[in-house]
């Protein structure tokens, strides 16, 4: 694991050449801690692959189980839940739907590093001990419940059921649309604002990238200045 992370250090500084403190339309920050180059920093990855915000699914097993409010960006990136890049191109305003209940965190993919750790160890690296069957149990969802994953979040973005069983899917053999390298919004566990009587819509990270999308009918590009949310898998390179 740490050759495929040297070997790829010097592409992650051309891919994330940009530093700084990040916040969104809201004043909210996007992360915790609250610094691109904390981030980008790849002894802060959480896979060999990248950083959080890659939003990487390495087995079925990542996928934690928690239950509670959520906000739902699968389909998100073309009308009518369009994900729309900030003028820096770091992150995409994603137009998502509102939703409660049974809901899955990729572990890989927290947005707030000291509950990544948390949730590491009671879940093992790879989620195996937060399943369907432990709901809640893992700390990430303790966090998103209690309003403290995100500071200032109405709304965390996180998978629904269905979604999920969407990208496990590809993991076992489904062939997915894989669309080449380019920016994709990666929402899981991003921060959401929502107004009264409107859809939640969700700070997403972008990461440049080759990225999947197991939605029916979907498209690499959306158009108009838009791109869709998604999410990457190492099958992807080792098919």
């Amino acid at each position: 694991m740490k050759t495929v992370r040297a070997s790829l250090l010097v592409s992650a500084a051309l891919l994330f050449g940009i530093v700084g403190i990040s916040t969104n339309a809201h004043g909210q920050p996007n992360f915790v801690p609250n610094d691109q180059r904390f981030w980008d920093n790849s002894e802060n990855w959480t896979t060999d692959y990248g950083p959080a915000y890659r939003d990487t699914v390495l087995k079925p097993e990542n996928m934690v189980a928690c239950d509670g409010q959520y906000a739902l960006c699968f389909t998100s990136g073309p009308e009518p839940l369009p994900c729309v890049p900030t003028n820096d191109g770091r992150f995409a305003n994603c137009t998502c739907t509102a939703r409660s209940g049974l809901n899955f965190v990729l572990i890989n993919a927290i947005l707030n590093y000291e509950v990544w750790l948390d949730t590491v160890d009671v879940c093992k690296a790879d989620g195996s001990r937060c399943g369907i069957e432990h709901k809640n149990r893992a700390p990430v969802c303790k966090a998103i419940n209690s309003g403290k994953l995100i500071p200032g979040a109405d709304r965390i973005s996180t998978f629904d059921p269905s979604s999920k069983d969407a990208v496990i899917a590809i993991l076992e053999g489904a062939p997915p649309l894989v669309c080449a390298k380019a920016p994709y919004a990666a929402c899981m566990t991003a921060p959401c604002k929502q107004k009264a009587g409107e859809n939640p819509v969700c700070s997403c990270p972008v990461f440049d990238g080759v990225f999947q999308l197991p939605t029916p009918g979907a498209v690499c590009d959306p158009g108009d200045n838009l791109i869709p949310s998604s999410s990457f898998s190492s099958k992807l390179l080792n098919p």
